[in-house]
């Protein structure tokens, strides 16, 4: 829009797009040239010859296509994984917890599939949407990969077969089992002690005895060789 009401003036255009847009998602640019800022990481479209007449008006429609969806496969492949991990779990310590992960995990993939078929949100909510859901499904994620894990330290590395049909059963020792190696572990450290000790304790009174002699005929030698410079 020209503002002056007398005069044509020099109009210039610079409009960042969304960080989510790549130069492939651009369907029509209207008439705009696009660019891409290195500091923001940001495509833009401009345009620098602009002139408009006084009080003049031009509106320019860039079309891209609608990349803030999260695709049906990728929600798919979540669901899955919950189902295979529940499955796994049942029967076993964790199944409290992946239980709560999982009805956590399908209402939001609900709420996803819901809010993106929402017609009735503008484009810039929309757009707040999506960046909220990809968010929440990464944290969702983070939490199976954290149950995976748990998988892992229990049963070794998973495998494809695995995952599908074997059921995972904890075999954690009982609270008697873990006493009583501790227990083991103790007198077998106060046998090692005492070991240590009379070993030590011998070698003191080797060393010493051997000292106390060494004494003693320093002594002899010394009385003797006194002796002989005194019949000299």
């Amino acid at each position: 829009m020209n503002p002056s009401k007398v005069r044509t003036q020099r109009v210039p255009i610079k409009v960042y797009l969304p960080q989510e847009v790549k130069r492939e998602d651009i369907v029509d640019l209207g008439g705009l040239e696009l660019e891409y800022d290195l500091n923001k990481s940001l495509f833009y479209v401009y345009k620098d010859d602009l002139y408009l007449e006084p009080a003049q008006t031009r509106v320019f429609e860039v079309e891209v296509k609608d990349v803030w969806i999260i695709l049906q496969r990728s929600l798919d492949e979540v669901r899955d994984k919950i189902k295979e991990l529940l499955k796994i779990f049942e029967g076993t310590e964790y199944f409290d917890k992946m239980k709560d992960i999982a009805q956590r995990g399908f209402s939001l993939l609900d709420e996803i599939v819901k809010s993106q078929t929402d017609e009735s949100l503008s484009r810039t909510q929309h757009i707040g949407v999506y960046r909220t859901n990809v968010k929440a499904l990464a944290r969702l994620k983070e939490e199976l990969s954290e149950m995976e894990k748990i998988l892992q330290r229990e049963r070794g590395p998973l495998t494809p077969k695995m995952l599908t049909k074997t059921k995972f059963k904890t075999e954690s020792p009982t609270k008697t089992a873990t006493w009583i190696a501790i227990f083991v572990i103790v007198f077998f450290l106060g046998i090692l002690s005492v070991v240590v000790f009379f070993t030590w304790y011998k070698q003191a009174k080797a060393t010493e005895k051997i000292i106390s002699e060494a004494k003693k005929r320093s002594f002899l030698e010394l009385g003797e060789k006194k002796e002989e410079e005194s019949k000299e």
